[in-house]
């Protein structure tokens, strides 16, 4: 490891010295500071990349991105992700034919049976946790990275940002499908069960949610937010 000089050596008395100098990167984990790779300096003062981020060079924890990953990723399952959970609320999530009797329901329709039995609380649990979350996720998603991809800002991407990060935790979808694989065990053995196009639908959705989670990086959003604000003002 490289040794350590007068930037690097020197621990950092308070986090708001390394937010206001663009310098300076500051390890979360010991408080050393670090002479920002990307500026102009003596090779020692460089700091190694390992992997996507830089490393501290005292305790090794993460400084920052080494490598920014491209926006379309995300930006495409997002879309996906609507698609799919529009065609998984719009069509029947499973058939059961029974005696000759064939029924079908969608999640609107097996919502709305459990508020009428008087179960209003599972109804808007089963609404929030299989529409509206993964609605807001995703939205909030394909409404950030749409406009960052032509450096620009969206209008309230900061409350934004906040409103998807506190969503997340409801978004339950596997949860549902856990649920209605359960089900279909249980009812195999009483009735013909035919899963519907809103079960495959739903798979997909949660498939494409958690591919969805993992490509979008908030601290580049973050990041690149920033720099677009910073040449607004300039220009």
């Amino acid at each position: 490891m490289p040794s350590g000089n007068t930037a690097q050596g020197v621990r950092a008395g308070a986090l708001s010295t390394a937010r206001v100098r663009d310098d300076l990167l500051v390890c979360e984990e010991c408080d050393l500071l670090h002479g920002h790779p990307r500026l102009p300096r003596e090779p020692t003062d460089l700091i190694a990349p390992r992997g996507r981020h830089y490393e501290c060079q005292r305790c090794g924890g993460p400084l920052g991105l080494a490598h920014h990953r491209s926006f379309d990723v995300a930006l495409a399952l997002a879309l996906g992700g609507l698609v799919v959970l529009a065609i998984a609320h719009l069509n029947p999530v499973l058939s059961i034919e029974i005696q000759g009797q064939a029924r079908s329901t969608t999640v609107w329709q097996a919502a709305m049976a459990l508020y009428d039995d008087g179960a209003w609380f599972m109804s808007a649990l089963v609404i929030l946790t299989t529409l509206l979350a993964p609605l807001v996720q995703m939205a909030a998603v394909a409404y950030v990275l749409l406009p960052l991809r032509h450096d620009r800002t969206a209008p309230g991407v900061d409350r934004v940002l906040r409103v998807m990060q506190a969503v997340r935790p409801w978004v339950m979808v596997e949860v549902y499908m856990l649920g209605v694989l359960v089900a279909l065990v249980k009812l195999a053995a009483l009735a013909t069960v035919v899963p519907g196009v809103g079960m495959w639908a739903f798979g997909a959705a949660m498939l494409l949610i958690t591919a969805m989670a993992t490509a979008f990086d908030h601290e580049h959003v973050w990041a690149s937010t920033r720099r677009c604000r910073m040449a607004a003002a300039a220009g």
